[in-house]
């Protein structure tokens, strides 16, 4: 039987489990080494190192510098293809002349937004080394743009559905006032 099956107070268990812990790390790191120094006999062509072609881009976005997987670079492309959709939603938004003014204000400030937080996300990752969503007074900035785009929206719909009520309230009252200027017009019936 080992010592560590042995032990039962709970700061022994921690010591033996530390001691377990370093010897495996002690282990692990032997037969790393082990095996480095027999890749590098084995083929020493492969040990140079291959240049990397890292855009601001995938650094801004990306928490790992791998562009050669797509999967590591799936979110950044989708954002990227995500802009031409939006930009069409725009042009039959604007061209419809539905949209209350402020509503779509709101909608184009939404660009404002994203093409903010791609200099803000390639300069935190620049300066601190972190995604932007680890960098919280960056993020904070970014996301601000986001809360008015969300006002906007919201006050201009809100403008629109007043004056839509007040336009039918309107209509109401003229409707009645007339349907009432109809009854006093038509004579009364005799009475026998």
């Amino acid at each position: 039987m080992s010592a560590c099956s042995v032990t039962t107070s709970l700061s022994a268990q921690r010591a033996c489990n530390r001691e377990l812990v370093s010897s495996r790390q002690r282990s692990s790191v032997h037969t790393a080494t082990a095996a480095r120094r027999r890749a590098t006999h084995r083929h020493p062509q492969q040990q140079r190192l291959q240049p990397c072609r890292v855009t601001p881009f995938d650094q801004a976005w990306g928490t790992t510098l791998n562009v050669d997987s797509l999967i590591d670079t799936l979110p950044q492309n989708l954002f990227a293809l995500s802009l031409f959709p939006y930009i069409g939603f725009l042009y039959h938004l604007h061209r419809s002349k539905q949209a209350p003014p402020l509503t779509l204000f709101g909608f184009y400030f939404l660009l404002a937004f994203v093409f903010a937080t791609i200099p803000a996300g390639i300069y935190a990752k620049q300066v601190y080394g972190l995604a932007l969503a680890n960098v919280d007074w960056l993020h904070g900035s970014a996301e601000f743009l986001l809360t008015l785009t969300n006002l906007f929206i919201v006050l201009g719909l809100r403008d629109a559905i007043r004056k839509a009520e007040a336009a039918n309230a309107a209509k109401e009252a003229a409707a009645a006032s007339s349907s009432s200027a109809e009854v006093e017009k038509q004579p009364v019936a005799a009475q026998d």
